[in-house]
This record gives C-alpha cells, structure tokens and sequence, in this order.
C-alpha cells in the first residue's frame, strides 16, 4: 500500500469545518503581542496604505478565531477597521508638483515698453488741451478736393474733382436746395466762400450754420470783384445764384479757385454758363429745358427723356472728361435737418 505523497504546509488539505492557519494568524499575534523591552513593535511598509492595513484586520479577526489564544475577537477587530476608516493616509507617496515655468521678458518695442511676454501694454491714452485761438487757426488739407456728390445705383460714392490746381467752373441748374446743398459740401471740404445771389434772406445765415463762424462765408447781393488766393489747404469757392443766368463780369479764376453756377431755370441765357463748365449737375427738367440741355451738351435722345424722369433726390452728371453718370445725393442727417426733404 503505497503511503500518500507528503505535501507542502502551504498545500496541505485540511479537514471541512477547519481552517487551516495560514500566515495571517501570525499578523494578528504580531500585532496582538506586547513589544519586548527596548525593543519597538515593527511598523508597516511605507507602501502599506490606510485601505490595506483595514482589510488585513479584518482578515486576522475572521480567520484566527480558534487558532491561537493570541487571536483577536471579531469585535475588537471591527473597532480597530473603524479606527483605521479614520487614519488619513499619510504614508502615500505623493507625485512632485511641477515648478512654474518662468516668465521670459519680452524685448522693449520701438517706444522703449517692455511688457510681459504674451501680453500687450496697457493703453495709455491722454487728452491735448488747445486754446480757442490755436483752434481757429487749423484747416483740413484736401489735395485733389475730391467732393462726394452722391451714390450710384450699386450705392458706391460718386466724388468729382471740385477743386483743383487750375481754374474749375461747375454748373448747378436746378433750385437753391440743390446749390446750398453742394455749397455746404465744399465748405466741408476747409474752404471758403462768396455767394452772389438775388435772394439773400437765404445764405445770410448759411455760413454760420454750417461752419460755426462769421468768416468764412460773406454773402453779397451784386457782383464784386474778389481777390481772394485759394490755396490746398483752404481753397476758395465764388457762388453765383443769380436767377437763369450766370455773372456778367465774372472775375478770372486762379488755382484751387471754383467757380459754383446756380441756374434756377435754364433757358437760352443760361446756355454759355453749361457751355463753359467743366461739370454740370442738373437735377429733374421739364420739357423744354430738357430740349436746351440736350442742346447745350450734345446729349443722346434718352439721356433727354431720362433728364424728365429723375426722382427729386437724383442728379445727372455731366462732364468732367467721364461717361455721363446718374447719382442719389444720399443726404446725412444733419443736411437733411437743415436743408428738409429733396426739391427743386
């Protein structure tokens, strides 16, 4: 009869209803038996966390019941997991916090600042205080004197030339809302005026309005000769409204000087006046004085019945060496304030 292989302690089988001791009872009695003198009770690896030295006891408690007289009670077991619950875990290994990544200066600009990297300055914005006279004295320089006279169809600024380094002669024929409203657009410009005219109760107070000041529109009710330079910076703009002809003795013109023509009707009088202007804007005419226009200017059949169509705030663009040109003058909210609604 051949006797059963020897097995390991660690292998060996062990009766039903008996457990077999294993090395936790040995933790427990550790745990359980009083330190030696002078010698210290052996503590927990540092790995060894609060979560683990809990299951360990409660596994001592449960298997060491009837192993050992050094075996703990289940109660005394589940007192020290309560009290474990509590310990906070200090002997976790904590991950190294990252070093704040040092901030690199940035270069001074071309004013000298030197901000934080990635940021820009601070604005510094101030204010220049100026006296009444130092403010008088400053003007708008306007080369080319490019003058918005309106909108084309597609709503693109229609601008013409309204002053330039030679003599400039411009037509207006149609009423006095129409030659205020391109006077005050010049005057926007930095220039300044001498209005001509049958009907000063009109212009009296136009010059203050729209400049602010007394000097820079005179108003005279017969024509003067005017000696008056224009220069770039502030040109000079001579307006003659003197009914359905142009001046009589019209003083010559020098550079940045326009010569601003108003006609309330057109009739043969007024022809050398749109004969002799490099540009002549003409709001809605009646029959005949589209025939005299078509006339005057060689204009082509449908221009002269278009001339008898046009909406009150329209202007027909001749001249000035471009294809003849329909604009809306588009007014702002302050012309419109001043100068009401479109007419003739």
């Amino acid at each position: 009869m051949t006797s059963a292989t020897p097995q390991p302690p660690e292998y060996a089988t062990q009766p039903a209803g008996q457990t077999a001791p294993g090395p936790a009872p040995q933790v427990a009695r550790q745990a359980e038996a009083p330190a030696a003198e002078g010698t210290q009770a052996p503590k927990p690896p540092p790995a060894v966390t609060a979560s683990l030295v809990l299951r360990s006891a409660a596994h001592a408690g449960t298997v060491a019941t009837a192993a050992s007289p050094f075996a703990l009670a289940a109660p005394a077991a589940e007192a020290i997991a309560d009290e474990l619950v509590a310990i906070p875990d200090t002997t976790r290994v904590q991950p190294p916090r990252p070093s704040p990544v040092p901030e690199r200066p940035r270069p001074p600009d071309v004013n000298g600042h030197r901000g934080r990297a990635g940021r820009l300055d601070r604005l510094r914005v101030g204010s220049h205080m100026v006296s009444p006279a130092a403010l008088s004295r400053m003007g708008f320089a306007v080369p080319g004197g490019g003058l918005v006279v309106g909108a084309d169809r597609r709503q693109r600024p229609v601008s013409v030339r309204f002053f330039r380094p030679e003599p400039t002669k411009i037509t207006v024929v149609g009423g006095a809302w129409a030659g205020q409203l391109i006077a005050f657009r010049a005057l926007a410009m930095g220039a300044r005026a001498a209005v001509v005219t049958v009907e000063p109760s009109i212009w009296n107070s136009f010059g203050e309005w729209a400049t602010k000041r007394t000097d820079r529109v005179v108003v005279w009710n017969q024509e003067r000769p005017v000696a008056v330079a224009g220069t770039a910076a502030q040109p000079t703009l001579l307006v003659y409204d003197l009914g359905v002809a142009g001046p009589a003795t019209p003083p010559p013109l020098g550079p940045w000087q326009t010569q601003l023509t108003v006609l309330r009707e057109l009739d043969h009088a007024g022809v050398p006046s749109v004969q002799e202007g490099h540009l002549v804007l003409l709001q809605r005419l009646d029959g005949a004085e589209a025939g005299v226009a078509g006339t005057a200017l060689r204009l082509p059949e449908h221009s002269v019945g278009f001339l008898q169509l046009m909406a009150d705030d329209m202007l027909a663009v001749v001249g000035g060496g471009a294809a003849d040109q329909y604009v809306w003058l588009t007014e702002t909210d302050v012309e419109r304030t001043y100068f009401g609604d479109p007419r003739r």
